[in-house]
């Protein structure tokens, strides 16, 4: 009995190792993939693992490792070895596999510092140059010996395309002429056995030439005529001669190659060594898998594991956390059936594996996996009629293999250990068997219905329970640790519509302590599942809340962000506008210094550069907010008055909490709740205040309160924003650029036309507007404005 292989087929590993090939990129690497060697030690798994780690690393920074392109031209070089002269696809396959090998040393010398394991894994791949150079030079786009390279192969063949040239030209002549005329049996040239014919009548052909073949009939017979005959034998001399020389060739680049056979075979073999890491990384990245921690104390601490085969199904699969150790050296899990007890069973086993394959496992980060050898499994049916064994003589062989082939180092996992004879017999011989294997130091997982098992787990500190969970009549896969889990047996056979009477009559004819036994281990399980099912929801909620409030802070960066951004934006061009107008001015007044009207002139720049001081006291404020207003002023104190954003000194309290504050040159009378204290702001201005948006039920939110006077303005097509035959988000988005353009021009008041419609339109723009950065104030518009089809804001 082949104890590992049946071993590896008990827990589908051959499942995850045909995932593992299709994540493989060459043909040799999917076929090693499929039989990959099982490290041997710790020093080795964490090789592969850092390797892993490095190719995972380039793939997040779009740096994949170009191993697709290596073909697999083993068996070429080793007929070359032997001193077998190859053909010429088979040594173009070579070049084409020597550049790919080159490519892909080239691309680890380039990034060897962030991948070294992996470099130093592909040492072996060094390709001659000269050798890469004669295979790509020797051949042309069409895959013949270049006649560029071997000029005496060319002369051959221009010598040759010349004479058959030369022949099919008199052939023609021939066929069309009328010297022949009487003897053709029709007018083409063709080939036969080598040689250019014609299409003779049978009675004249000996008088043309040499007859090579005949139709079916017999009554033409294909002849080369008398005048070609010494030029076609010209030709087959001339062909001979090429043949000769691209064998002559083909001979030459073989040796070449076998020269290099040994190692160009290792170079491949580097090649496919780098595949297979790539492929790992794949499986990996597909199983959402981690790469864990690797100690050496025989520790398996998995923390939300998931059974890889039914992952890779597409199966959601429960997670979940499993455990073996030096103290508690065996697991007894228990538990209904279907409830997932062998899923928990073959996932520990297939960490195992995977970790020895160097294949990141499907748990969580920090989970921990030792290297255990060998790694045992019996799940499943042992019968067998050929061998004339029965389940449990099957199962018994097995153990007994398990028995002479555990030691220290070794995972070994039991499935039903001691079914298929008397209960109380297979449970006493299964707990002797369970004994020896951790007296060894065996690493143990087993399922079982025994109590005697359940008992031993909850008796002997070498061995912990597990129970897989049952709740509100149906298994959850989940894997309780610490608990003894019952078979529910009656809930099962209920659940599948067993006969009523048939379930009473079972509880009858169980022994009283048995039936109160297991009713109370049923209802502290249910109790429990109840308590798990509820400590789940309020982690699931917390999480919610947790990602609700990134969210909420990630949204009020953005627009925080966005904000800043489209002020300094619309800033910035306004200041290009304003700067282009100015020079405008500039070049008026020197056109007109010989005019009198200077002071329309000076007025106008006057005005220009008022108007360039806001647009700097705005983009201050696109800075930092303000802090809030003093609570009291002196003389002599720095502030800034919030509506300039410009820094001025408080020169006399005039009482009230008014105050006279000096601008420069400039004196004014400002109210307290207007300033800000100045010690270390410099110039900012303070963001302008907007209205709360109103109930979602509302139609539309109430207009803020006017401010500085009445909000009016004049609508005309170039300040109007018709937003007529608009989605909610393509208008939100066009009211944006307009109110960005609004700011950029002169004028600050204008128009949206949202039309009335259902009023989701009108209702979405004027929830907009409250809390919009750009505007000041809006409000609807008076009948005499459009009315209410119409919105009116400033910005």
């Amino acid at each position: 009995m082949d104890l590992e292989a049946r071993s590896l087929d008990a827990l589908d590993w051959p499942v995850v190792l045909s995932h593992l090939s299709r994540h493989a990129r060459t043909v040799r690497g999917r076929a090693a993939a499929l039989h990959p060697r099982l490290a041997a030690d710790r020093a080795e798994v964490q090789r592969i693992y850092a390797m892993v780690a490095e190719v995972q690393a380039l793939a997040e920074l779009e740096e994949p490792v170009p191993v697709g392109a290596v073909t697999d031209v083993a068996g070429p070089l080793r007929r070359a070895g032997h001193s077998l002269a190859l053909e010429r696809v088979e040594l173009r396959d070579i070049g084409g596999c020597l550049g790919a090998l080159d490519r892909l040393r080239r691309w680890l010398d380039a990034h060897g510092e962030a991948a070294p394991e992996l470099h130093a894994l592909a040492a072996p791949i060094q390709v001659d140059a000269e050798l890469v150079d004669a295979l790509t030079e020797s051949f042309d786009p069409d895959g013949n010996l270049s006649e560029v390279r071997y000029p005496q192969l060319a002369e051959l063949r221009e010598r040759a395309r010349a004479l058959r040239e030369g022949i099919q030209q008199l052939l023609r002549d021939l066929v069309s002429g009328d010297r022949l005329s009487e003897a053709l049996q029709d007018r083409f040239v063709t080939e036969r056995g080598g040689r250019y014919v014609i299409p003779v009548r049978a009675s004249y052909a000996r008088s043309v030439g040499i007859v090579h073949a005949a139709s079916q009939s017999g009554e033409t017979l294909f002849v080369e005529p008398a005048e070609v005959v010494e030029r076609t034998n010209r030709l087959k001399e001339v062909e001979l001669s090429i043949e000769r020389e691209e064998r002559r060739i083909l001979v030459m680049l073989t040796a070449m190659v076998a020269r290099r056979e040994g190692p160009l075979l290792a170079a491949l073999d580097a090649a496919e060594a780098v595949d297979l890491v790539v492929a790992r990384a794949g499986l990996g990245q597909e199983l959402r898998g981690s790469i864990p921690e690797v100690g050496r104390g025989g520790v398996i601490a998995l923390h939300d594991a998931r059974h890889p085969v039914l992952q890779l199904r597409g199966i959601e699969v429960v997670a979940n956390d499993l455990a073996l150790n030096a103290d508690a050296r065996g697991l007894v899990l228990s538990g209904p059936n279907t409830g997932g007890k062998t899923v928990a069973l073959k996932t520990l086993g297939l960490a195992a594996l995977m970790v020895r394959s160097g294949i990141p496992v499907p748990a969580a980060p920090g989970s921990r996996v030792d290297v255990f050898s060998p790694i045992l499994a019996d799940v499943g049916d042992m019968q067998s009629v050929e061998g004339d064994l029965s389940t449990f003589s099957g199962h018994v062989a097995v153990l007994k293999a398990m028995l002479a082939a555990a030691g220290p180092t070794a995972l070994v996992l039991l499935d039903e250990i001691g079914v298929g004879t008397d209960p109380a017999q297979g449970a006493a011989l299964a707990r002797a068997v369970l004994e020896a294997l951790v007296d060894r130091g065996v690493r143990l997982g087993v399922t079982t219905h025994y109590a005697e098992l359940k008992a031993l787990g909850a008796g002997d500190p070498r061995f912990s329970l597990a129970a897989v969970q049952y709740a509100d009549g149906r298994p959850t896969y989940r894997v309780e640790a610490g608990l003894a889990g019952e078979s529910h047996a009656f809930a099962i056979a209920r659940r599948l519509d067993l006969p009523e009477a048939i379930l009473t009559r079972a509880r009858e004819v169980m022994e009283q302590g048995t039936r109160e036994l297991t009713d109370l281990m049923e209802g502290l399980q249910a109790a429990r599942g109840e308590a798990d099912a509820r400590a789940r929801e309020l982690a699931e909620l917390r999480r919610e809340l947790e990602a609700d409030r990134r969210k909420l802070a990630e949204r009020e960066a953005a627009l925080e962000a966005r904000r800043k951004q489209l002020k300094e934006e619309v800033a910035r061009r306004f200041r290009e506008q304003l700067k282009s107008r100015e020079d405008e001015v500039k070049a008026l007044i020197s056109a007109l210094q010989e005019n009198p009207d200077m002071r329309l002139a000076g007025r106008a720049l006057g005005e220009l550069r008022a108007v360039q001081s806001e647009v700097d006291a705005a983009i201050a404020g696109a800075q930092e907010p303000l802090p809030p207003p003093p609570l009291s002023l002196s003389v002599g104190d720095a502030v800034i008055v919030r509506k300039l954003g410009k820094v001025g000194e408080v020169v006399r309290d005039l009482g009230r909490d008014r105050y006279e504050v000096r601008v420069g040159r400039l004196p004014m009378q400002v109210k307290l709740d207007e300033l800000a204290p100045a010690r270390g702001t410099g110039r900012i201005a303070a963001p302008l205040p907007t209205p709360a948006p109103a109930p979602a039920s509302a139609p539309s939110p109430a207009p803020p309160p006017a401010r500085e006077g009445p909000l009016a303005g004049l609508r005309t097509e170039g300040n109007t924003c018709d937003l007529r035959g608009q989605r909610v988000e393509a208008a939100i988005d066009l009211v944006d650029a307009f109110l960005a353009r609004l700011l950029a021009s002169p004028l600050r008041v204008g128009f949206v036309l949202h039309g009335h419609g259902t009023g989701a339109l009108k209702q979405a723009v004027r929830l907009s507007l409250p809390t919009h950065p750009l505007v000041r104030r809006w409000r609807p518009c008076n009948p005499d404005e459009g009315g209410d089809a119409y919105t009116i804001l400033e910005v």
